[in-house]
């Protein structure tokens, strides 16, 4: 509670010492601060200052950091979100995506555009585990109900990951990093995970070329405690062109195989067992823009295949197929209006003895407009066609206001009211033991209000959200015909709401500090393993040019466990990483590492949690 008070008044002295000197009458955007852009809230490159959304931005640099640590953990350093089994042994499956009380079936995953997701799981989602964190260029990160531009699933949040793009001249990148992975109070004394990588980038005669390979392992822990580990073992290979085919058409195409195997324990009851999994994911993705004088013609357009093998006392094989189509204008009526209007495709089918599949017609229509008095306004809306449930609307109202304070800090205010649906997944609507097909797709809807304070050295921001939803997919009790329940839609109007702060600033000059606090309650809810309270910070050190030194401090506060009955223990945990760059050769040296003082804790009872582990590595450039 200190610490939360320390926070508060850190912030309220900072409103009180940036509204000093306030100029009411200054609407131009002021020249004395960095206005960065953003994306994925609007789908056109608007500057920070314009977006109604406090938008989180992960640069190629801080991703580097976090390479040998993985995505999970890397997004959990980041306001609102956390990921739920990071902490896990690597193989553990699937993590869960928190953002705002959401969970995976809420959040919607973008690669270079394309909607990605396994319609042979229950909720149709997507297990980041299987991306390669190298070749990912930058992630942004939008929270709120986002359905009307993005479609299902965008309930609480669109995490959009870009790729690498081919370099102009070609480049051979290796990497090559060694760790432990291990549960506390052990001792560490031999390497027993890591990962390499080698990547070629490049253009030749007009064609960027992307090769790459990767492949993570570890074996030292086991999924439920015990002694025995349960090795990892994950492989990511790559291939992607792109190029002209008139100086106004640009193309881009990507196959990635991702593959996993893996051993892991008996869930029920919870024992140490012999059991392994494997997961094949081959995503294709095709990516058009046409360029006219006034806009643009773009197709995102993507194909995974999906196969999940169990090997227990009950072996189980799941295949399934995800195919999108996204077809879009983008249109610019003056320096002021812009426009979207699309129509997406997308079908899901899981083999299976009852063979389902279903699909999703969508028009939508997007628009922003931008005054010249700092009001923004962003608006959308969304006709939904289901072949399960038939037709259904989602709409969104975003409006925000920018204003100087000063010569050298603008405030936003920004708020937004907005509607969302997940679809039900294959699982859910025609298993024949659980499914319905009479279910409904669950709505969300959310509201928004906060503001953000921004300098070229600070960023303040607070956000207060509130989502409602009405119907939910819930597994019911036991009714005629299903002795063991099945899905259904609640009678209930379930509420989730929480506060969101933030503050990103530099000490002496050149220390780089991120603090992000997350209250986070529910009336009727499911917040099992998410915790009430939740604290971030990240301090970057410049120790020279070459050297950066990061400390990562992470509180999870008390939280449900799975069980529903079960109080767990807050803790906090600290991560140390030191990076420095070498100019001949051109490589990077690093080393983290992870849980810094061996603090025990609790993520699932009787599951094994990380420890102290240590990971150092090298990166070399040619």
């Amino acid at each position: 509670m200190k610490l939360l008070n320390a926070l508060l008044g850190i912030i309220l002295s900072f409103c009180a010492l940036t509204a000093q000197n306030q100029t009411l009458d200054s609407i131009v955007v002021s020249t004395n601060y960095l206005d960065e852009v953003v994306v994925t809230d609007s789908r056109f490159a608007l500057k920070r200052s314009q977006s109604g959304k406090t938008v989180v931005k992960i640069k190629q640099e801080e991703i580097q950091q976090f390479s040998g640590l993985g995505l999970g953990i890397l997004l959990s350093t980041h306001l609102g979100i956390d990921v739920i089994g990071k902490n896990l042994y690597s193989g553990h499956n699937p993590s869960t995506i928190s953002i705002r009380g959401g969970r995976n079936r809420q959040v919607l995953i973008l690669i270079d555009g394309v909607r990605v997701s396994d319609p042979s799981r229950i909720d149709n989602d997507f297990d980041i585990n299987a991306l390669s964190i190298e070749m990912i260029e930058s992630i942004e990160i939008v929270k709120g109900a986002a359905s009307s531009l993005y479609g299902s699933s965008a309930a609480t949040g669109v995490i959009n990951i870009t790729t690498k793009k081919a370099r102009d001249s070609f480049c051979l990148m290796a990497k090559k990093t060694w760790g432990t992975e291990q549960v506390a109070n052990q001792s560490l004394d031999r390497f027993n995970a890591g990962n390499h990588l080698i990547h070629l980038s490049g253009t030749q005669s007009g064609i960027g070329i992307n090769l790459a390979y990767s492949e993570r392992y570890s074996d030292g822990m086991t999924a439920v405690v015990g002694k025995e580990p349960d090795p990892f073992n994950k492989f990511n290979f790559n291939v992607g062109l792109s190029g002209h085919v008139t100086p106004k058409l640009k193309w881009k195409l990507d196959w990635n195989k991702d593959e996993i195997e893996a051993d892991y324990d008996n869930g029920f009851p919870l024992e140490q067992a012999d059991f392994n999994y494997s997961t094949i994911l081959d995503r294709f993705s095709f990516n058009t823009q046409y360029d006219y004088n006034v806009g643009s013609l773009n197709l995102n357009a993507g194909f995974q295949q999906n196969k999940r093998e169990f090997q227990s006392s009950y072996p189980l094989v799941y295949e399934s197929d995800n195919l999108n189509i996204d077809f879009f204008n983008k249109y610019v009526f003056n320096n002021n209006l812009f426009t979207i209007v699309g129509f997406q495709y997308q079908k899901a089918t899981m083999i299976a003895d009852y063979n389902p599949e279903v699909t999703q017609s969508d028009f939508y229509l997007n628009s922003v407009y931008l005054d010249s008095s700092g009001l923004n306004l962003n608006v959308g809306i969304r006709y939904n066609y289901h072949n399960a449930y038939d037709g259904h609307w989602t709409h969104s109202l975003n409006p925000s206001y920018s204003f100087d304070l000063n010569a050298d800090h603008q405030m936003k205010i920004l708020t937004s009211y907005s509607k969302a649906f997940i679809a039900p997944g294959l699982y859910q609507l025609y298993d024949p033991f659980y499914g319905n097909s009479d279910l409904l797709p669950e709505n969300n809807v959310s509201f928004e209000l906060g503001f953000e304070i921004r300098s070229n050295q600070n960023t303040l921001s607070a956000v207060y959200y509130n989502r409602k939803e009405d119907p939910t997919l819930i597994f019911g009790p036991a009714v005629e015909g299903y002795p063991y329940g099945r899905y259904t839609n609640s009678d209930k109007e379930i509420y989730y709401s929480g506060l969101e702060l933030a503050y990103d600033f530099q000490l002496f000059d050149l220390v780089k500090t991120r603090l992000n606090y997350i209250f986070t309650e529910t009336t009727d809810g499911d917040l099992r393993g998410i915790p009430k309270h939740a604290i971030n910070g990240v301090i970057d050190f410049p120790l020279s040019d070459q050297m950066h030194l990061n400390l990562v401090g992470q509180h999870t506060g008390e939280r449900i466990a799975n069980d529903n009955l079960t109080l767990l223990e807050a803790y906090f945990l600290f991560t140390l990483q030191l990076n420095h760059r070498l100019k001949k050769p051109n490589a990077n040296l690093f080393l983290s590492v992870y849980n810094l003082f061996d603090d025990e804790y609790v993520i699932i009872p009787q599951y094994a949690s990380r420890g102290r582990n240590v990971l150092a590595g090298i990166s070399i450039q040619l």
